[in-house]
């Protein structure tokens, strides 16, 4: 094994980043010569690749959790990434956790509208005519609102995510 003086240093990170074809081995984004690092193991110096400062910087702060949360005593770190990675790209079960409740959609002015013409219509030609409630604050289906488009048989539409 041979040990590198500071001064080999920058012209090794600028071959290796060359043969990397400038694009970090972790991230895959671009890399810029600035923007490097020569990373290697802490515990035998041994260097490994070059790696974007942030990906060196965030495998250098997972790994200092991984030893102060204790995993360290527990599995090799290199054995606790590949069954993170195996975990991470696994079928996730089909449940949803109760934190993650998906926001109520928001109903549609235009689809409320429709609605309340063909019920206007439909009114004409009753003598106890139906009552059509408001178009909620909330922009929420309303259970009577629900029951008054099965009835007509009208799709609700909603807002997309991001939209109103």
């Amino acid at each position: 094994m041979e040990q590198l003086k500071q001064t080999d240093v920058k012209p090794l990170r600028e071959k290796i980043l060359k043969d990397n074809k400038f694009i970090c081995p972790l991230c895959e984004n671009p890399l810029a010569p600035c923007d490097s690092a020569l990373d290697h193991c802490h515990s035998s110096g041994q260097i490994r690749n070059v790696i974007c400062k942030t990906c060196n910087s965030l495998e250098g702060v997972f790994k200092s959790r991984w030893i102060r949360l204790g995993v360290a005593k527990k599995v090799p770190f290199d054995v606790f990434l590949r069954n993170l990675a195996e975990y991470l790209i696994a079928e996730p079960l089909p449940l949803l956790h109760p934190s993650c409740n998906p926001k109520p959609r928001k109903l549609m002015k235009s689809s409320y509208n429709k609605l309340k013409r063909d019920i206007d219509c439909y009114n004409k030609h009753l003598k106890k005519p139906i009552k059509m409630p408001e178009y909620p604050k909330s922009k929420r289906l309303t259970k009577r609102l629900k029951e008054l488009f099965l009835q007509f048989g009208i799709d609700p539409m909603y807002y997309s995510k991001g939209t109103k």
